[in-house]
């Protein structure tokens, strides 16, 4: 399923007033190791401590932003399973990561590029992957920022569950979305 992702999906939100318009700017691509690490360690951090702050403290946006300190064992995270990756000319502009085939692991867009669909536009594609690899489910462990996204594409609520980074412990919401409804009838 690797070989359309320079054609936006459909469900991408009409662009706001005096945005560029994000069907005509953007180019997906498969991550590249090496290459894209510090640029989507970037825009990891920065996603966590601009967007995300909303909805976590200080010292929980800094211990989850954390985990991009270590740029090898970042790029090694990126390499596994499938990153998908949104630039904009030489700007990175999302990326989200499925790992295992019925997971997403990771889902980050660039505080600038945010309110233009990207995110659902990557759960989009990233459930299409997970489709043809037959899995059954999807499913992912996202943030109080993320959740929303997630539940709009069809996912539900699982558990609440709390991960711990150091000696700080974050929320986060554990979701699913059949993708075989068939499967789950008998």
């Amino acid at each position: 399923m690797i070989d359309d992702f320079t054609n936006p999906p459909a469900e991408f939100d009409p662009p706001a007033e005096g945005q560029a318009n994000t069907r005509d700017a953007l180019a997906w691509r498969t991550y590249e190791p090496g290459r894209d690490a510090q640029p989507l360690a970037a825009l990891f951090r920065s996603s966590i401590l601009t967007l995300a702050a909303s909805h976590y403290d200080a010292a929980q946006c800094a211990a989850w932003a954390a985990g991009a300190d270590d740029l090898a064992g970042f790029d090694a995270r990126l390499a596994r399973g499938v990153t998908l990756v949104a630039l904009s000319a030489d700007e990175y502009a999302a990326f989200g990561q499925l790992f295992p085939c019925d997971h997403v692991e990771m889902l980050y867009v660039a505080p600038a590029w945010t309110r233009r669909g990207l995110a659902s536009a990557l759960i989009a594609r990233l459930e299409a992957l997970a489709r043809d690899a037959q899995a059954i489910t999807l499913d992912t462990d996202a943030s109080a920022l993320a959740r929303p996204v997630f539940e709009r594409a069809g996912f539900c609520l699982v558990a609440q569950e709390s991960v711990r980074r150091g000696s700080v412990s974050l929320p986060r919401f554990h979701l699913c979305k059949p993708l075989n409804a068939v499967s789950f009838s008998g």
